[in-house]
């Protein structure tokens, strides 16, 4: 095709409402600015400019769209790395790591009162975190696993079996050694969501003044 019979082209697909990289593309012509020159005295119809306007927004959102899953994957991807970074730089390499975590574990989610005979009280839910303390009475503290008594604070809504199921599993205790305490609370009667905790609460004791006096000795030291 000419050059002329380009141009001719050209303004014919300009006043059907075809977009200037959408007319490069159909005529293979290298540049816009071709186009520019031949379209400096054109006069778009009303239908042609309707046209024109609807592909402008379609292709803006299209390129938002385009940026916005280009920005998430490199999100993804730093996040990925970062991650990663962060876990290597936190490994437990030894058992010093794991006593100054499994304490400020405990001092963060154990129980402090004292009273008569005190003792390691810890409380929660979360898995991973019992899974880290457990390995703290274990490894850094080297417990007799005699010493070691379970429960589980449940909700009306809790299997009380598959709860000890799940404790059990996740601490490595036996299953028969983790008693229930059922639990209502007036504020949340009734209305507590059943998957917030749908195993309840396990409850980890170590039952000698010793031990929780030396546990409370680590976290002075952490104060420190």
């Amino acid at each position: 095709m000419s050059l002329k019979n380009k141009k001719q082209r050209a303004i014919e697909l300009r006043q059907k409402g075809f977009s200037y990289g959408q007319i490069l593309k159909e005529l293979e012509l290298p540049s816009k600015g071709t186009l520019s020159n031949w379209f400096k005295d054109l006069t778009l119809s009303k239908s042609a400019k309707t046209k024109l306007r609807k592909n402008y927004i379609i292709a803006t959102k299209n390129g938002l769209s385009e940026f916005n899953k280009k920005r998430s994957r490199d999100i993804l991807n730093e996040n990925t790395e970062v991650l990663e970074k962060g876990r290597q730089e936190i490994k437990i390499s030894n058992n010093r790591d794991l006593l100054i975590l499994g304490s400020a574990l405990y001092w963060s989610e154990g129980t402090k009162y004292i009273g008569k005979s005190p003792s390691l009280i810890f409380t929660n839910s979360d898995p991973d975190m019992v899974k880290v303390y457990m390995r703290f009475l274990r490894e850094a503290l080297f417990l007799d696993e005699s010493l070691i008594k379970a429960g589980i604070h449940v909700h009306p809504y809790i299997n009380e079996q598959k709860a000890r199921y799940y404790w059990a599993k996740i601490s490595g205790l036996p299953i028969d050694l983790f008693y229930i305490v059922n639990v209502v609370s007036l504020a949340s009667k009734g209305k507590r969501p059943p998957r917030k905790l749908p195993y309840g609460m396990v409850v980890v004791k170590v039952n000698r003044r010793q031990i929780f006096y030396r546990v409370k000795g680590m976290i002075e030291g952490l104060k420190e």
